[in-house]
């Protein structure tokens, strides 16, 4: 673990002074749970809007101070920001619906594409039924995989309140599988 820190803080470094090698580096090592964090935000496009979030980081990864762990921080903090804006910007715009060409790949595997999708909407109906703080705590530390403090600043708010959404967030979620658990199927 400690290797890779320093292999980070030395990607960081390179980034800091324009070298591509850097940021390409910080990108491969961040990216995933960058857009895993906004696809469980349900943010309309997840990958899109994860490359956003690494060219703002880029623009001004300069400014940085801190290691590689200061930058990952940082870099959820514009993350979580920017799905707060897509959120914003999307009850401001009208619905549209698409058409889609539904297709399947031949030759798939159907009770493993059942489960998966079952199992993608408990997640989300999962993380719908928590307050919006409790969720972005939640998808923060597990996600993000932020410390504590470090999920505080993302959200600024105190080490002691991420504490409490945290417990709390997870007490819902225990409270609610136990709920689902009891009715029968």
């Amino acid at each position: 673990m400690t290797q890779i820190l320093c292999r980070l803080d030395l990607a960081l470094q390179r980034a800091r002074e324009g070298d591509a090698r850097g940021f390409d580096e910080l990108y491969r090592a961040h990216a995933g749970a960058v857009a895993g964090y906004l696809r469980a935000r349900n943010v309309s496009d997840p990958d899109d809007l994860a490359n956003e979030v690494f060219l703002r980081a880029f623009r001004t990864v300069h400014t940085v101070q801190g290691d590689a762990s200061r930058f990952r921080s940082w870099l959820f903090g514009i993350a979580h920001n920017a799905a707060i804006d897509e959120a914003r910007h999307r009850r401001r715009q009208p619905v549209q619906q698409t058409l889609r060409a539904e297709h399947s790949d031949v030759g798939g595997d159907v009770e493993d594409e059942a489960l998966r999708h079952i199992e993608s909407d408990l997640v989300r109906t999962l993380l719908e039924s928590l307050a919006p703080d409790q969720r972005d705590v939640l998808l923060l530390r597990v996600v993000g995989d932020l410390s504590v403090a470090q999920t505080a600043a993302v959200v600024d708010k105190s080490y002691e309140a991420v504490k409490a959404l945290q417990r709390r967030g997870l007490a819902a979620l225990r409270r609610t599988l136990q709920d689902r658990e009891a009715v029968p199927q």
